[in-house]
């Protein structure tokens, strides 16, 4: 039996449908149980659940995600993320129709008394756990061919190599066309010796690890007008390096990439042949246009 999940962020039945309508953050969404991926503590009082696009047929949806916000009371996120997981693999006789968090408080007069009152309702909202309080926030990806502002995040594994190599890519492409709007490296782990300096470059073709990197330097040291923020490679230095110390695009211009597909990725400033460790460094990558595309690196 299929199962779906079902949410509802208005307390009027008469708004639902309204609220929302022909935008991504509808009033009410149903979603396929198995279209679930994760759920996470995205604050202290709110779970956030993530599924895979619901109206993206027909291409690659890459790392987009819709998602659902729920309001819970704080420290109560194990709880409700085992309610969840409990009902969707609830027994045969369930009928399919799971409400998880329904925020509805008054129902709309029905038209024809038999079937229902003739007036509006007070009825008590609905939550699969008690430490739900509100279905805060539904988001899901407009079917427009994946097109619109959108944003990657990924901790790459940062190989060796000599200086002016590729040491780690993205694991998907932005497609032709886009404009790249910002983007930062972020110091995950450091390598446990002393080597790690790192620039960002954009290219239009992917590049085998331990080879020459392509491309234009993005954000690092040298990049055009010194416009990172701080003007510097990021840093995976086992001494002087430290985890968290983010470098920015800052100030750049924004880059329209044209007919090229834009590949982003890890260039070595200084000889990482010997670097020791497991050093991981976090990429973030904002623009406008096409969804990203997974691909197999070369």
């Amino acid at each position: 039996m299929n199962k779906f999940l079902y949410f509802r962020t208005v307390d009027d039945e008469a708004n639902d449908g309204v609220t929302g309508l022909k935008t991504n953050a509808p009033s009410s969404f149903m979603f396929p149980a198995d279209t679930l991926t994760a759920m996470q503590p995205t604050a202290d009082a709110v779970l956030t659940l993530y599924f895979k696009p619901a109206l993206l047929h027909g291409h690659s949806a890459g790392s987009v995600r819709d998602t659902v916000n729920l309001a819970v009371n704080q420290g109560d996120h194990f709880e409700v993320m085992e309610a969840i997981t409990a009902a969707v693999n609830e027994g045969p006789h369930s009928d399919g129709f799971i409400v998880i968090a329904d925020d509805l408080a008054t129902t709309d007069a029905l038209a024809s008394p038999p079937d229902g009152p003739a007036a509006n309702t007070v009825v008590a909202p609905k939550y699969i756990h008690q430490s739900i309080t509100a279905c805060s926030a539904i988001t899901v990806n407009n079917p427009s061919g994946g097109y619109g502002v959108h944003e990657h995040y990924e901790v790459l594994d940062v190989g060796t190599g000599d200086s002016g190599d590729n040491c780690g890519e993205l694991s998907i492409y932005i497609p032709a066309q886009a404009v790249l709007i910002e983007g930062a490296m972020i110091p995950v782990e450091k390598a446990s010796t002393d080597h790690g300096l790192l620039a960002l470059n954009y290219h239009s073709a992917t590049v085998a690890f331990d080879s020459a990197a392509a491309g234009t330097e993005w954000i690092g040291a040298g990049s055009t007008g010194t416009a990172s923020i701080p003007d510097a490679d990021a840093d995976l230095d086992g001494t002087a390096g430290v985890v968290g110390k983010a470098v920015h695009s800052g100030s750049i211009a924004k880059i329209a990439r044209g007919s090229a597909a834009t590949y982003i990725s890890l260039h070595a400033q200084e000889d990482l042949s010997s670097m020791g460790g497991t050093p991981k460094m976090g990429v973030y990558v904002k623009w406008v246009g096409g969804a990203g595309i997974a691909y197999t690196q070369a």
